[in-house]
């Protein structure tokens, strides 16, 4: 098991004032320049990072065994995939647009008109077709926002986007939203292409959920088992979310629902009366990532 030494806290909030009165130059400093408490006591610290997806998931940071066991169980989620198909036997006919009609519960303005422009020369088959299609959704920002079109033959395949996509050990963590029945693409008549009202969701879309978390296992960053902490001396927590979603902390009576806003930190340190050992609770409302430091006995 790893040995640590010199354990400590840092911390320290200051500003510097510019002085403004009559007959006053130059500046002051205000507040308390950083400091750090060394933790003399502590033996044992663990760091790790976490995502946290879904209005219902918890990750729960179980300190007397360092271990995430009470969490969320992890889905990583699925990419939904929606199948649109050109029938054009002879390709385009006549020179002109074709009219996309693009419904989807998130994209502005649903139905949403995506216009791709055919003529005789270019589009000679219907893959050709297909792929003009594919290029017009993915050059508009709001379908390409959410999605991702690629081309299948004469098919026309819609991907949902990963909402956010984290880093968790050097792993990407992807956060796909929820299957959305609504979603659809429907191909007009005209210009050799025969209509087609309905579009085929060939992959459910699954929402990620849970809590993802690889390093708080019970073991040190050597893989060796911690046995837990008796006693805490500091906590570090700081929410690193890609958008602007809070999370809340929750331990026992000491702390309840304590929000931590996109980019908050939280931190507490005491050597001479130690922290409580009870689980700490990290909820939100969607999804978030989490760094955690503790530091302990």
């Amino acid at each position: 098991m790893a040995t640590f030494s010199d354990i400590r806290a840092t911390f320290g909030l200051q500003a510097v004032a510019t002085l403004a009165g009559d007959n006053l130059s130059g500046s002051v400093q205000v507040g308390v320049a950083q400091t750090s408490e060394r933790l003399t006591s502590a033996t044992k610290t663990i760091t790790f990072d976490a995502v946290i997806a879904g209005a219902s998931s918890d990750l729960v940071i179980d300190i007397s065994d360092l271990d995430s066991s009470g969490s969320t169980s992890w889905t990583s989620g699925v990419a939904q995939v929606d199948t649109a198909t050109i029938t054009a036997a002879a390709g385009c006919t006549s020179n002109g647009t074709m009219t996309l009609v693009v419904t989807a519960a998130n994209i502005w303005g649903s139905p949403r008109n995506i216009d791709v422009a055919l003529t005789t020369t270019a589009h000679t088959t219907a893959a050709l077709i297909a792929q003009a299609a594919v290029d017009a959704l993915n050059a508009d920002a709001l379908y390409s926002a959410l999605f991702t079109a690629t081309r299948s033959s004469a098919a026309i395949l819609t991907t949902s986007k990963a909402t956010t996509t984290y880093t968790v050990a050097g792993v990407s963590v992807p956060v796909y939203p929820a299957n959305d029945a609504t979603l659809n693409i429907a191909i007009p008549s005209g210009l050799g292409v025969s209509a087609a009202a309905s579009s085929a969701n060939t992959t459910a879309g699954v929402a990620t959920a849970g809590a993802y978390v690889v390093r708080l296992n019970g073991n040190d960053m050597e893989g060796v088992a911690t046995g837990g902490m008796s006693a805490v001396s500091g906590v570090y927590i700081k929410n690193k979310s890609a958008s602007s979603e809070s999370v809340n902390l929750t331990q026992g009576t000491i702390m309840t629902a304590y929000q931590l806003a996109q980019g908050v930190t939280f931190q507490i340190a005491g050597e001479v009366a130690p922290l409580s050992t009870d689980d700490i609770k990290i909820e939100t409302g969607a999804d978030a990532n989490v760094t955690v430091v503790i530091a302990g006995i």
